[in-house]
């Protein structure tokens, strides 16, 4: 003879709602939180593509001096792109790459971490320049700050694949654009340091203490480069977030050098 099935109780019901409800509403918040992530990401790529439309054109190469060699010349509206921020000074970009954005200067190191260019919030922040350096390249050491976005490739986010030595094998040269000059960066050494490791420097009272703050970098690096190092070099470094240890930062440093504009 087949058994009765037993019937819940009222509060066995209960019970059974509630879970229901809780299981509900977890799946709910988690949605949510998706999707306020993936929309963070989607309104910042938008909003520097419509920059990217508006202000900047793909480089041509054209000859700057006779005889030479064909220069990237970026072809780019810097009066509409102050017209957005009257602290952009710059255009940072590597070929084969998402990295291709205007660098600013604000009043610190802090609101651009969390600010777009026209000040709407948003976690991914834009590319700003050390607030003590000078935006004519001028110091020894010159410091671009960006966000790697986690499973996003906004940003900086590119800047840690030279992890891989065969990253940097096939993107040697970065481009730097400014109204006034034209600048090629040759990467010298990366590494994965700490937020609060004391990394960045920007002056040296010698030759000698620039050549051993450098050369300290590229005994760290993850990958050889083909550049070699003299105290007369000036550096620019690309400091962006690593998530390979707590607070960790992935620091790429390379030669900067001037290639069209008023020496």
């Amino acid at each position: 003879m087949a058994k009765k099935k037993k019937k819940l109780t009222k509060a066995g019901k209960l019970i059974l709602d509630l879970i229901l409800v809780i299981s509900l509403s977890t799946a709910a918040y988690s949605g949510y939180r998706l999707w306020k992530e993936t929309e963070k990401y989607r309104v910042a790529g938008k909003s520097y593509s419509d920059i990217n439309q508006m202000v900047a054109k793909k480089p041509t190469h054209e000859l700057i001096d006779e005889g030479a060699q064909p220069v990237p010349k970026r072809e780019i509206d810097w009066e509409g792109l102050k017209a957005i921020n009257p602290g952009f000074f710059a255009w940072i970009e590597l070929e084969d790459s998402t990295i291709d954005y205007p660098v600013i200067k604000g009043d610190d190191n802090v609101w651009f971490l969390k600010h777009l260019p026209d000040g709407t919030y948003n976690d991914a922040g834009t590319i700003f320049i050390d607030v003590n350096n000078q935006t004519d390249f001028s110091d020894r050491v010159t410091v671009f700050y960006g966000h790697h976005m986690l499973d996003d490739p906004l940003m900086f986010a590119e800047v840690e694949n030279y992890k891989n030595q065969s990253y940097y094998d096939t993107h040697q040269k970065f481009l730097i654009h400014t109204p006034d000059a034209e600048y090629e960066m040759y990467p010298l050494a990366g590494y994965v340091t700490s937020g609060t490791a004391g990394y960045v420097q920007l002056s040296f009272g010698s030759d000698e203490e620039y050549a051993a703050y450098v050369n300290d970098f590229i005994a760290r690096s993850d990958f050889v480069s083909q550049e070699t190092f003299t105290p007369e070099d000036q550096i620019l470094m690309l400091s962006t977030c690593s998530y390979d240890i707590t607070d960790g930062r992935y620091v790429l440093i390379g030669k900067l050098k001037k290639v069209s504009g008023t020496y």
